[in-house]
């Protein structure tokens, strides 16, 4: 039974309409970085010391699905002239003293390996999904976008009420922001083949509890479909 199945026998709690108008809609690629995003460095150098399976399978899906998608979506906003929107987290501060606490080296250990502050080459975005100029990028220092930084105001600011995320991962940041943008008012659709997670039955749960309760979990293919139905004036709601 795939997780699709498992949402279909659970009760809808979902919002039953969904505008998807392309002036207001927005794409959103959370933390597409080297410290999180690529095996050899940060968190990919140490899961593959502690966690050799794990490192091998989250390490194969971002590059096989996560890129590869993350990149069909920015070209397809960039053509269309939509927004994009990339996020990065890291503290600005060497010691990472500004970030959230449950982040710190001191009370999350395990968590050391991402801590790479801004400037440094890890706190990178990778260069098959980097910025173009003209691009936001907003550096969080927590898990959710919302609870570090003014993006709020910013995606009022822009006109957004729709939005597109992907990135990584998919229980942790993708999850959160996306979960505070929905509680704030926003449509958001979570990309479920250009998002991962250190373990498929997370990826999936999350996926799951999102379909049911927040919004939209859409292919890429899906995805790009609605952007032409869109751009056709066909799409009245979905």
């Amino acid at each position: 039974m795939t997780w699709r199945t498992e949402v279909s026998e659970l009760p809808d709690l979902s919002p039953a309409e969904f505008d998807f108008s392309l002036p207001t809609t927005g794409l959103v690629i959370v933390d597409m970085q080297f410290v999180d995003a690529h095996r050899d460095y940060g968190l990919g150098a140490s899961l593959r010391e502690s966690h050799p399976n794990v490192w091998d399978y989250y390490f194969a899906r971002v590059e096989g699905l996560v890129v590869p998608n993350c990149r069909r979506l920015l070209n397809a906003f960039r053509e269309k002239e939509l927004r994009v929107i990339h996020l990065t987290i890291g503290p600005v501060l060497d010691d990472g003293s500004d970030m959230v606490r449950l982040r710190r080296p001191r009370t999350a250990p395990g968590l050391t390996p991402l801590l790479h502050h801004q400037g440094t080459f890890e706190h990178g975005i990778l260069p098959e999904v980097a910025p173009l100029d003209g691009e936001l990028v907003i550096n969080k220092t927590s898990r959710s976008a919302f609870n570090s930084t003014a993006i709020e105001r910013v995606l009022h600011n822009l006109g957004l009420e729709t939005l597109v995320v992907a990135g990584v991962s998919t229980s942790s940041c993708v999850e959160t922001t996306a979960r505070d943008a929905a509680d704030r008012g926003f449509q958001v659709v979570i990309v479920e083949d250009a998002t991962a997670e250190l373990d498929e039955p997370s990826h999936e749960a999350t996926l799951r509890q999102w379909a049911v309760r927040w919004g939209r979990v859409w292919t890429t293919d899906e995805t790009l479909n609605e952007l032409s139905r869109a751009a056709a004036g066909t799409n009245v709601g979905v």
